[in-house]
């Protein structure tokens, strides 16, 4: 990602004025290889900062301090409406085009509860500048017509027995967000916390109130707070600064500074705690015991207070962040509880700063002696303070991280803008946070002054802190039913009282958004939009440098790529003869694994050890096909990373805990099952359409299966079962995993891929022949005893939820067959076009897409956050029949065309370089396929498309099987008119 490790020269000097700009300070920090450039707009107040760095992703965002008055979802339904279009881009929906038609590698918003952001990013300088001026645009001179915030917000409608309903898109999103046990929990922390703040009040939307907001509200909401005076520019890459001021001159022509009160009042601090009670959905039949969260949350420091910032992250990891942590092992120990509460740690996004902790899987009466558990625990740590060790690897950790370059899902630009929102929202430092070995060289200094730092810290900010709210949050069987009937109660009332002209403007508005939503922008306002050109692509592709040898009988990969001092290590273990019944025990052999003592240390000192010389170490379990589509293959990933002076300690852990792994401590065997059962259910309604694709997919690929047993609702079966009869079942478990330990770790099935600079690689290279050596022969291995396949079947699988999430898959052919380029274009197409407009626009679904993965040889179409099931299923259909019936115009092919390659050009960070390559290397796709399928995707043309879709669709969706995550009553409803039924399941 950076071809050198230098900051950029500095082209700009504090107090000079360039483009209507004023430099406020100009700061190298080479820790992240960034020349920072803080500046003020002279005539409109407009803050930048500008992080320039050798990266040629290029990051533009435009951000606005929206402290929401009421939970009616205003500044998250405007998120949603701005990008619709604008005065100089007058289309419905500019995002979807330019999702559709540009080389963006992140386009995106976030509402948070006090701010919203706008970044989107591109490799392409031309293509940079036509997103940012566009984003820019949408967000300062919105068009917001009435149909959009119908479309995007909420309307009325009727059904055809007359009931009245709400619809719309954030609507949708909303229900499904308070569905999810997560998010309620979170909601009563911050809204009781800060009760005298606009904190008190949900920016994304309560559905029970988001049907309140008005149109006049919403644009009012626009114009108090969208203008350049309020706004922060956050930009980053390699573009010099000077080509971004000329821009941003041209943006802000036509603006001036206005008066904004954008103020966030600080919560009067409170003489005495005080505790919540509220309740989460669980299904009908589920047990509420031990399904309880208890959690105590604090107020502590402003954000703006630095250094008081940073110490309480710090301290916050001393007390929670790892296994060896006082607080955590003291909640945990207690056994009141499965796991810690997943709201646990320190909250930065919020003016006032938050700590949280406590218990999952308790029950209401426990909440008391929980308190008295964190409090007495915090009282001894108080007094007698923290293990020297434990500092040590906790400020080790801070100084990892802020090193290492990630990209883990959206730009490493992302990253640093997160971190410099912390602080400059509120008007403070934004580069506070971005040189932490400078920040952990003060704190050390200081700590030398002062030992008591941190133990004080944990006494001013939390044991004597009366600022605290003890939050319990019980299961409730009839939560959603009663929601639901409370809307249709309210709603009955609404239609009882509309007035007969009312109820006609309805359907009238019902009419026209419908009208509105089918017609197409005119060849003339699309042409408003500039576009990228398929000449202007590049045919070449990125390629990771990977040198290859053996060694012992190991396969060695080596990535010579800069790194910032960081080297990461894979250990891939060949799993594909592991017996198909055994493959379920794989995910808790990696966490147990890696969360157990070994070699002789506990597993408090195995965590301590691991925070000091590692930056992480996690098993990771992947499995694909072969380019060809001949072969499949599993692996199990041990991975590590470390600055390069740890190299020899961090490969000393991972040779502890692979060939002297201890799996005797019963109790903490039992915490780990238990954490991993409650993360693994709480994913499922965040999730549900990951869960229904793998739950459909299972039974065409055996790489599919895989991803079912290990990930899907069969782990999550297993696991419940293991973890309520664990007593019994101890014995069997730990005897399966010293098998399957036995078994897995040793040379013969190893490859070895190491990602690092030349002198990390040299490290790396000593330290991993001596592990190397130190693992047994093992056996030879025996293909074909991992080959069993399910059979189809299409399947329900009922969740406590409000929404849907369904799947429908269809088997694909491979990387290397004639129509994998025109099913991956089509999928974009689809994905951006007839999906999106059917399953969100008009049936107001969160998203609706289509994937091809070529690692499971699937096709699978997807929706999220779906008011609608049995219609979704149709549209499927439709979909399938328009496109083998129907040619797409070349303009539509070149747009997914350009959105092909955007996905396929997306950047890596250096760890995700070298797993891909790694990924390439058992997949055998080697760079010249590659090349192969862009120059495919690059001369696409409508009669390849059309020719793929007529040749495949009408034969693979004879065998397509579908997956439904949905309410229990959805589900039943379905069946009754749905031709062939689907099996109904339990979540758990």
């Amino acid at each position: 990602m950076h071809p050198t490790n230098s900051c950029p020269a500095i082209m700009h000097a504090a107090g000079e004025r360039c483009c209507g700009f004023t430099v406020v300070r100009v700061e190298q920090i080479p820790e992240i290889l960034v020349t920072a450039y803080e500046m003020v707009h002279d005539r409109t107040g407009a803050k930048l900062l500008h992080l320039h760095s050798q990266e040629r992703e290029n990051l533009f965002s435009i951000g606005f301090k929206t402290p929401p008055r009421d939970s009616t979802g205003a500044p998250h339904i405007l998120e949603h409406s701005v990008l619709a279009g604008s005065e100089h881009y007058p289309l419905k929906d500019v995002f979807n085009e330019l999702v559709s038609g540009t080389l963006q590698t992140f386009i995106n918003a976030f509402t948070y509860p006090d701010k919203t952001i706008y970044p989107v990013a591109s490799m392409e300088k031309r293509d940079f500048f036509n997103l940012a001026r566009i984003y820019a645009d949408c967000v300062l001179r919105p068009r917001l017509l009435k149909e959009t915030f119908l479309q995007e917000g909420h309307h009325y409608e009727f059904t055809e027995s007359g009931e009245l309903i709400v619809s719309g898109i954030v609507y949708s999103e909303m229900k499904g967000a308070y569905s999810s046990p997560e998010t309620l929990m979170y909601k009563a922390i911050q809204e009781n916390l800060l009760p005298d703040t606009p904190y008190a009040y949900d920016s994304g939307g309560d559905p029970d109130t988001i049907p309140d907001l008005s149109y006049e509200q919403f644009r009012r909401f626009h114009k108090t707070y969208y203008s350049p005076t309020n706004a922060r520019f956050f930009i980053y890459g390699d573009i010099p600064t000077r080509e971004h001021l000329v821009f941003l001159e041209e943006i802000l022509a036509d603006f001036d500074r206005i008066d904004v009160d954008a103020s966030i009042p600080l919560q009067p601090r409170w003489s005495a705690p005080r505790t919540v009670h509220g309740y989460f959905p669980v299904d009908k039949e589920e047990k509420k015991e031990r399904k309880t969260n208890v959690t105590m949350a604090w107020m502590t420091a402003e954000n703006t207070d630095a250094e008081t910032a940073m110490l309480l992250d710090i301290v916050a990891d001393l007390l929670v962040g790892s296994a060896a942590s006082p607080l955590r092992k003291a909640l945990i120990d207690s056994g009141l509880g499965e796991d810690l509460s997943p709201l646990t740690g320190l909250e930065r996004d919020l003016q006032q700063i938050v700590f949280a902790v406590g218990l999952r899987g308790t029950d209401p009466d426990t909440a008391g002696r929980i308190e008295k558990i964190i409090l007495s625990s915090l009282k001894d740590i108080h007094e007698k303070g923290f293990e020297k060790e434990l500092i040590e690897g906790t400020l080790h950790q801070v100084e990892f991280h802020g090193r290492e370059i990630v990209r883990r899902g959206f730009p490493y630009g992302i990253v640093l803008m997160g971190r410099a929102y912390h602080a400059w929202l509120y008007d403070g430092d934004p580069l506070r946070d971005m040189n932490f070995p400078r920040i952990i060289d003060k704190i050390r200094s200081r700590w030398e002054k002062e030992p008591r730092l941190f133990q004080n810290v944990v006494g001013e900010w939390l044991l004597k802190n009366p600022h605290r709210l003890l939050s319990v949050m019980e299961p409730s069987s009839t939560y959603l039913e009663e929601k639901e009937q409370n809307t249709k109660n309210r709603l009955a009332a609404v239609l009882q009282s509309l007035p007969e002209q009312e109820k006609e403007q309805i359907h009238r508005d019902a009419k026209l958004l419908k009208q509105f939503q089918t017609e197409q922008d005119s060849p003339q306002t699309r042409a408003a939009v500039p576009k990228i050109e398929i000449a202007d692509i590049s045919r070449q592709i990125d390629t990771v440098p990977t040198e290859k040898e053996q060694w012992s009988g190991v396969t060695l990969l080596r990535h010579d790529i800069f790194t910032n001092g960081i080297a990461y290590l894979d250990l891939a273990f060949d799993i594909s003869d592991i017996p198909d019944d055994l493959q379920l025990y794989l995910p808790l052999l990696g966490k147990l694994t890696v969360d157990m003592g070994a070699a002789g240390f506990s597993y408090e000192e195995m965590a301590k050890r691991i925070s000091l010389y590692t930056g992480g170490l996690g098993v990771n379990l992947i499995s694909g096909q072969a380019a060809d589509g001949k072969t499949d293959w599993q692996r199990l990933i041990v991975s590590v990373s470390a600055l390069y002076r740890n190299i020899p300690n961090a490969l000393g852990i991972v040779h502890d805990i692979l060939t002297a792994g201890d799996l005797s401590e019963a109790a903490r065997m039992k915490e780990l099952i238990l954490e991993k059962k409650n993360g693994l259910h709480s994913a499922v309604v965040p999730s549900g359409h990951i869960f229904a694709q793998m739950a459909a997919s299972e039974s065409l690929s055996v790489s599919a299966r895989r991803l079912e047993q290990w990930y899907g609702r069969r782990q999550l079966h297993f696991i419940v079962e293991k973890a309520d009869r664990l007593d019994k079942l101890r014995q069997e478990i730990i005897d399966k995993l010293t098998g399957l330990r036995e078994t897995v770790f040793s040379r013969s099935r190893l490859v070895l891929n190491m990602t690092a600079s030349r002198e990390g690689l040299d490290l790396l290279n000593t330290s991993a022949k001596r592990l190397i050596a130190a693992l047994p022969d093992g056996v030879v291995i025996r293909k074909e005893a991992g080959s069993a396949q399910s059979s189809a079947a299409d399947i329900g699988v009922a969740i406590p939820a409000d929404v849907c999430y369904v799947a429908q898959v269809l088997k694909a052919p491979p990387y290397t067959d004639s129509i994998a380029a025109p099913l991956f274009v089509l999928s974009r197409h689809l994905s951006n076009n007839y999906l999106y407009r059917r399953i969100r626009v008009q049936g107001g679904a969160y998203g609706g897409f289509c994937k091809y993965e070529s690692s499971t040889g699937t096709f699978a179409f997807l929706s999220y956050r779906d008011p609608h099931l049995t219609e979704t299923l149709e549209i499927y259909k439709d979909a399938m029949d328009f496109i083998s019936a129907n040619r797409i115009s070349t303009e539509e092919i070149e747009k997914a065309v350009i959105s092909s390659i955007a996905t396929l050009d997306r950047p890596l960070d250096p760890a995700g370089k070298g797993q891909i390559a790694m990924i390439r290397e058992f997949s055998g796709v080697t760079d010249e396929l590659r090349m192969r399928f862009r120059n495919d995707i690059l001369s696409m043309d409508t009669e390849k498309i059309h020719n793929a879709a007529e040749s495949y669709f009408p034969g693979a969706r004879d065998a397509a099987v579908i997956a439904v995550f949905a309410p229990e009553d959805r589900l039943d409803k379905a069946n009754r008119v749905l031709n062939n039924r689907l099996k109904l399941e339990k979540l758990s």
